[in-house]
Formats: C-alpha cells, sequence, structure tokens
C-alpha cells in the first residue's frame, strides 16, 4: 500500500519537544492506523501537546507510547506518552487529529441471510476517516465470510455483518492425511464439529482413533497430532 506523504505541524506547545520525539510518537500512530485499517491512506496527521513539561524536558528520553483501542477508532483523539530521566518518569498527553480515508466494501445490491460475500456483491469505495464503531471488511474476507442477516443496498460491510462460512458439518465423512515419516497416509474420518477453512478440529477414524486436524478444503484435512 502506498502511503501518502504525512505533514507534520508542530504547535507552539510542543517547542519543548524534540523533533525526534515527535516523529517517534507520529510514527507509532501512523503504524497503529495502518494496522488497525490496512485499507487506510493517510493525508494528514496533526499531534499537539496540552500536558505541561518537567523542568529540563529535553534531558528526558522518550520510553513508551500508549493509545486505547477507543481511540483508534475516530479522527480525533488522545494518547499517552512515558518521559524517563534517570529514575523520574512523566506521563504527558498529546492531542492527535488525523486526516485519512479508508478503502470500504459497500454492498451493490440486496444480500440475503447466509449468502457468501463475493466481488460481485460489493464494490471498493474510499470513504472519509470519521469515526468506525465496527471494523470494516477486507477483501479477505471475500468468498471467505457469509452475511448474518439480510443486507440493504449501500451497506458497509463490517467485521458485524458477517461470519465465516463452514464448509463442514459436525458428522461428515472427510480424507485426511496423516505423514508418518516419509510416508503419508490417507483415511477416511469423521468431524466432530462444524468447521471452517482453517480450523483445527478432532476427528474420528473410528471409535477408538482420534486426531487433531487442520481443515483445508471442504473434503480435505490435515492430521496435525
Amino acid at each position: 500500500m502506498k502511503l501518502v506523504w504525512i505533514s507534520l505541524f508542530i504547535a507552539i506547545s510542543l517547542v519543548a519537544d524534540s523533533i525526534d520525539n515527535i516523529e517517534k510518537i507520529n510514527k507509532f500512530l501512523t503504524n497503529k492506523f495502518l494496522k488497525t485499517y490496512p485499507n487506510m491512506h493517510i493525508n494528514n496527521l496533526t499531534i499537539t501537546r496540552y500536558s505541561k513539561s518537567p523542568k529540563e524536558f529535553e534531558k528526558y528520553k522518550l520510553k513508551d507510547i500508549y493509545i486505547s483501542k477507543g481511540n483508534l477508532q475516530r479522527e480525533k483523539g488522545s494518547l499517552s506518552a512515558i518521559f524517563t530521566l534517570d529514575t523520574k518518569k512523566r506521563k504527558l498527553f498529546y492531542h492527535y487529529k488525523l486526516d485519512a480515508t479508508v478503502d470500504v466494501l459497500i454492498t451493490n445490491q440486496h444480500i440475503q441471510k447466509g449468502r457468501t460475500i463475493t466481488d460481485e456483491l460489493v464494490d471498493f469505495v474510499p470513504i472519509k476517516f470519521t469515526n468506525f464503531y465496527q471494523k470494516p471488511i477486507t477483501a479477505y474476507y471475500l468468498n471467505r465470510y457469509r452475511a448474518k442477516t439480510s443486507l440493504i443496498l449501500g451497506k458497509i460491510l463490517t467485521t458485524r455483518h458477517v461470519g465465516k462460512v463452514t464448509v463442514i458439518k459436525r458428522g461428515d465423512i472427510l480424507t485426511a492425511t496423516l505423514r508418518d515419516g516419509g510416508v503419508i497416509v490417507s483415511f477416511s474420518a469423521e468431524a466432530m464439529k462444524d468447521a471452517h477453512i482453517g480450523d483445527i478440529i478432532k476427528i474420528k477414524r473410528n471409535h477408538k482413533s482420534f486426531f487433531k486436524a487442520k481443515i483445508v478444503s471442504s473434503t480435505h484435512a490435515k492430521v496435525i497430532e
């Protein structure tokens, strides 16, 4: 993902902060938002300190930075930074303001409950990042997740709207593979619970043999122990 150049503005209240400290806070916050929203494009990030700095603040070293999950859901918020000088420790607070867009998936038609979300059902649309109380889904969810409820046209899809597609039902008979040294053994086994691709579940070969296996398709599982 190409990251748009981030302009950093330093307010008068930041005169006691070193450029290095501000750059570290800026980098930390940028990485946090991009990790939370992989489809985010940042245009500008402004950081201002509102805590009073201690004496000889220029000698303090930035140790840690913290931001709550709630603050990562909105364009304006706060974070804290821990500074140390020998045995002294101070926590200072900063405001941030983020100008960014996020590419989201929006339904281009009515989607019935239980239907698998595919690229034919949605459009990728950039919207301004303001407040996201639910995390929007990405292209990774396509073909892997289904609609939990009926969805109307123009709905921004978030994690609360979708659930994993169940490909295995309890009692289904699978082809399981087991590697024993340099030999691969295949056998039929029964799934002991509903599962999605990638899930690890218990399977039963017969009344006495149970294994843990990773589901790799709707018909196959790979024994892991």
